[in-house]
């Protein structure tokens, strides 16, 4: 027992910082040799770490990332930036731009992507006008965190949510949407307030965009393929099997090379997912679990629902800041189901997991890829000015979050 929770808490002590004077790791190596050690040192058999991953999340990850991958290919996102940054004319036009548009488009796409592919384009768009660039990547950063809460495909977390709680694709969508719609308001609201100065000044000169060679028959292909997944998943269709299903028939009909889509598969963060299941299996053992089900449930039993919500979305504001957040939904994966109301539980865990991420520059990798791209290119987002707006942010869209789901059930 005591074996198991110190290799549980030196992964997620790695997991959490990634940088030791002695070892550089990422979270997905670090997940990794956490999981081998849990086998090696004895706490799990190794036909029970098998046993342990969940293929239905990988299966519906790889799909997914098969489809973006060609869109990437296609640069269907470096176009959708391009497009959206043409019509921006004036400081808050870009702000709302680049809030909304990287929202709505992480809404579908996961938002790691679409900061990791966006975040170019508004620089280099910028970068002649002499602007300080950080409330617009600020504002993308932050539209991506918030606008992927409304499906299932929006983020990592909201993945595991849709498959281990059981939800529709439609019925998760139908309930996240207002959520989503609301913060992305309360985002854009309180950036303009908190840079007012800067937005005050118009720009000195036209902004100018690359245009972008758009693949359009890949990207065609795409989308459809990806609508015709939706359309099944509203219809009831499994996650995963119609998530792979339409990334298999992608890579027969795209007609070019597939080695340049699969390369974009983010292959780390399927290895992630698939040692922290291997943890926390082995954290299963310690009986830590079922302690964290007891108090979880002591926490909430006997009150009403607004007193749950609050506490599920307290709690998993701090271990998704701790600890990250698809680690502290796998955290919680047994838990939810053993507190009253369990569905308005799961769509609380999505919620606050997801807003969770704008509370400080570490929040989530979204912010991560955005400060770190930004950095290479010579402008920094220091942890003050990050935490200067999404802490307040943070607390009102949670707010904001809590409010809609208790009151639509």
């Amino acid at each position: 027992m005591t074996l198991g929770l110190l290799i549980f808490a030196a992964t997620y002590l790695l997991i959490a910082i990634q940088r030791l004077p002695f070892v550089h790791l990422n979270r997905p190596a670090a997940s990794l040799l956490g999981a081998v050690a849990m086998v090696v040192l004895g706490v799990l058999p190794l036909r029970d770490a098998y046993a342990a991953i969940d293929f239905d999340v990988l299966v519906f990850l790889l799909g997914l990332m098969l489809i973006v991958g060609y869109l990437e290919v296609g640069k269907f996102f470096e176009w959708a930036a391009e497009w959206i940054l043409r019509r921006a004319r004036t400081p808050e036009r870009l702000l709302l731009g680049v809030v909304v548009g990287g929202g709505l488009l992480s809404a579908l796409f996961v938002n790691d992507t679409i900061c990791l592919v966006v975040t170019p384009v508004v620089l280099a768009a910028l970068g002649p006008l002499r602007v300080k660039p950080n409330p617009y990547l600020i504002g993308l950063a932050m539209g991506a965190n918030v606008g992927s809460v409304v499906s299932v495909t929006g983020n990592p977390q909201n993945m595991l949510v849709g498959i281990w709680s059981g939800a529709s694709f439609g019925g998760f969508l139908a309930h996240m949407l207002p959520v989503g719609g609301g913060g992305l308001a309360i985002t854009y609201g309180y950036l303009r307030w908190a840079y007012r100065a800067e937005l005050r000044e118009p720009f000195r000169g036209r902004l100018e965009t690359v245009p972008v060679a758009l693949d359009r028959p890949l990207v065609l292909k795409a989308l459809v393929l990806f609508g015709v997944a939706v359309i099944a998943w509203l219809g009831g269709g499994s996650l995963p099997l119609v998530a792979i299903t339409a990334g298999a028939v992608m890579v027969a009909v795209a007609q070019r090379d597939p080695a340049y889509a699969i390369d974009r598969v983010e292959w780390s963060l399927l290895l992630f997912f698939a040692s922290l299941f291997v943890v926390m299996r082995g954290f299963e053992q310690t009986g830590a679990v079922a302690w964290i089900d007891d108090h979880a449930l002591r926490l909430v039993q006997g009150g009403s629902h607004w007193g749950a919500a609050v506490a599920v979305s307290g709690v998993m504001t701090t271990l998704s800041n701790l600890i990250s957040n698809v680690p502290a939904v796998i955290l919680w994966r047994n838990t939810v189901p053993t507190i009253p109301n369990p569905d308005l539980m799961w769509r609380v865990l999505a919620m606050s997991s997801t807003f969770a991420g704008n509370l400080l520059l570490i929040g989530s990798m979204a912010n991560l890829i955005v400060a770190e791209r930004a950095r290479t290119r010579g402008v920094r987002i220091g942890f003050r000015e990050y935490a200067r707006i999404g802490v307040p942010v943070t607390l009102l869209t949670l707010a904001w979050g809590i409010v809609v789901l208790v009151l639509t059930g």
